[in-house]
């Protein structure tokens, strides 16, 4: 954990006074922008004073899963990777579990959510700053999460990255960044983090198990219902985002125009993805299983 102090806080009053005309267009909204109208609270943290460190790790990450991994491992048998994904999966889950809980307890059972009047830059109380460092330390975890992407390309697991996977892994950090340099202590986010963090345990734990090796595939009959809870969160989070459109007081109108769009654009993403790979799936075995009944009728014919 990192400590906050007098010396290293950016408060409103001393910003400094730069001007348009001395910085370049890319410098301002790269940085100048987020030093203006950021949450000063936020800005010591790693990776938050400027965007462009966001930015570059993204862009370098979507080279690498989309062009130069693909081209890497064209030759190359896959990496196993077993012994690293039963532990990375299994710590994530578990890391997710506890960031739950953080967000329960910090956030009220995420009641907090429903307190829609944009907070004020001034408050570093203790209880306040824990938050926001946990907030943090809970966006870092976004981060992190493209590891999933890189290990689908080094175990030629191309066919995974779809274009949901890719959405969803490069817009939650980079919307997440953005939410939370805004304002540290917003609560459009808290909906998203208490569902996000619940879903994330339940889903890692799978891959974790599914890691260890075939045998546990018996018992990993639960998978489809990860997508059908993630449908859930969307469905859920798109009737916060009228609440809070309708009754927020002071939030910047980026919060309103997001959490609406996004909602309803994941809704759908997950929903064409539970479709396509559990309702074909389905319907499939269907055909399977009558075609197989027939020749075993044909048969005893």
């Amino acid at each position: 954990m990192y400590q906050l102090n007098e010396s290293s806080m950016v408060t409103v009053n001393d910003r400094s006074e730069l001007t348009i005309e001395s910085i370049s267009t890319i410098d301002y909204y790269m940085e100048y922008y987020w030093h203006k109208y950021g949450d000063p609270r936020v800005e010591p943290f790693p990776l938050m004073k400027s965007l462009q460190p966001t930015i570059t790790i993204l862009a370098l990450w979507s080279l690498f899963v989309l062009y130069v991994g693909p081209r890497f491992m064209s030759k190359r048998s896959p990496f196993s990777l077993r012994p690293i994904l039963i532990v990375y999966n299994l710590t994530m889950s578990l890391a997710n579990a506890y960031f739950f809980y953080l967000v329960m307890y910090y956030y009220n059972y995420g009641l907090d959510s429903f307190m829609i009047k944009f907070p004020t830059f001034e408050r570093i109380d203790l209880n306040t700053m824990s938050s926001i460092r946990m907030s943090h330390l809970y966006l870092l975890t976004k981060f992190i999460d493209l590891l999933d992407t890189i290990f689908f390309v080094l175990r030629k697991k191309q066919s995974q990255v779809t274009w949901l996977h890719f959405y969803h892994h490069l817009t939650v950090p980079l919307i997440g960044w953005i939410h939370f340099r805004l304002c540290g202590a917003n609560v459009v986010c808290i909906p998203f983090a208490v569902m996000n963090t619940l879903i994330h345990t339940i889903m890692y734990a799978y891959y974790g198990l599914a890691a260890i090796g075939p045998h546990m595939q018996p018992y990993l009959w639960w998978k489809r219902y990860i997508t059908t809870i993630q449908i859930g969160q969307f469905a859920l989070l798109f009737a916060y985002s009228l609440y809070f459109t309708l009754f927020q007081e002071g939030y910047h109108f980026m919060f309103s125009v997001n959490i609406v769009i996004q909602s309803i654009f994941y809704f759908i993403l997950f929903y064409r993805f539970y479709i396509q790979t559990y309702q074909k799936s389905m319907k499939k075995n269907i055909t399977i299983d009558i075609t197989q009944h027939n020749d075993a009728t044909k048969k005893d014919l």
